[in-house]
């Protein structure tokens, strides 16, 4: 990737006419309200209701032009970043520098990247969608590699989403906004309520 040239923020275009809005935000419609755009939805949310993103790769400027990219792309998502998956399995399972619950925070969407130091994307994707803790998390693989086998394996251990990387900041900020509009707007994610981190039985790991 591209060092990232950072523009200026921008509205995004208005979202089609489907409600009626509320003031009273534990009333708020299903459905986004009539001739908001994206962000100001986000905005009516609060922050309570802010979307996380963890990431997993080993390179810095990746990481700095994922987390530049979002804070065009969504203002109201909150971003993090492991060195690699050993690193993730860390923070999942809080162990080491993220034994506190705030260091820890369990994320709405995780993004892998596959060439990893001590634990790739791979192993990472099939510890997760083997684990029912973390297996209804939205994985999603973040990768330069455009190779047919590796997209093949990823969607048969459970990925649920396979992005090669972008080489313009444009082009990645495209690509974060698309994907959080999509798992934001027009998917439904997994209550946070249900990724417990109580001990399971060894078996489900097998």
């Amino acid at each position: 990737m591209n060092d990232p040239v950072v523009p200026e923020r921008q509205e995004g275009s208005a979202m089609p006419k489907t409600s009626q809005c509320s003031d009273n935000l534990s009333e708020k419609p299903e459905t986004p309200c009539a001739g908001l755009s994206f962000q100001q939805v986000l905005s009516k949310r609060g922050d309570r209701d802010r979307v996380l993103l963890v990431m997993a790769d080993d390179d810095e400027d990746d990481c700095l032009v994922v987390s530049e990219a979002l804070n065009v792309a969504c203002t109201h998502c909150t971003f993090r970043c492991v060195r690699d998956g050993a690193e993730m399995m860390d923070y999942l399972n809080r162990i080491g520098r993220y034994r506190h619950p705030e260091s820890s925070p369990v994320p709405d969407i995780i993004l892998l990247d596959l060439n990893m130091p001590r634990m790739g994307g791979r192993e990472v994707l099939k510890r997760l969608k083997t684990d029912a803790r973390y297996r209804a998390i939205p994985v999603i693989i973040l990768t330069t590699s455009r190779e047919l086998e590796d997209v093949k394996i990823c969607y048969d251990l459970g990925t649920n989403s396979y992005i090669t990387k972008q080489s313009s900041f444009d082009e990645v900020v495209a690509a974060m906004k698309t994907l959080t509009e999509y798992w934001i707007e027009i998917a439904t994610l997994p209550p946070r309520k249900t990724h417990t981190r109580e001990p399971i039985e060894p078996d489900i790991l097998s």
